[in-house]
C-alpha cells in the first residue's frame, strides 16, 4: 500500500460501521490533532490515535484492494 492518507471507506471497513460514524470520526481526530479543514489524516494518525497496530492496519487496508 503506497498511499498515507485514511478515508471515511477505509474507516467503515476497519471498524464496520456507517458512513457517517466514519466521518464524525475524521472530524474527530481533525479537531483532537489541531488539523485545519483542508488538512487530512494519515493512517499513521489514526492508528497513533486510536492505539492500533499500523501493520494490523494495513494489512485489512491492504486485502480490500485485491
Amino acid at each position: 500500500m503506497d498511499r498515507i492518507v485514511i478515508y471515511t471507506s477505509d474507516i467503515m471497513l476497519l471498524t464496520d460501521k456507517s458512513e457517517s460514524y466514519a466521518r464524525k470520526e475524521i472530524q474527530i481526530l481533525k479537531k483532537a490533532l489541531n488539523k485545519e479543514k483542508h488538512q487530512k489524516v494519515t493512517i499513521k494518525e489514526y492508528c497513533r490515535y486510536y492505539d492500533f497496530c499500523i501493520e494490523d492496519v494495513l494489512d485489512v487496508l491492504s486485502k480490500r484492494n485485491l
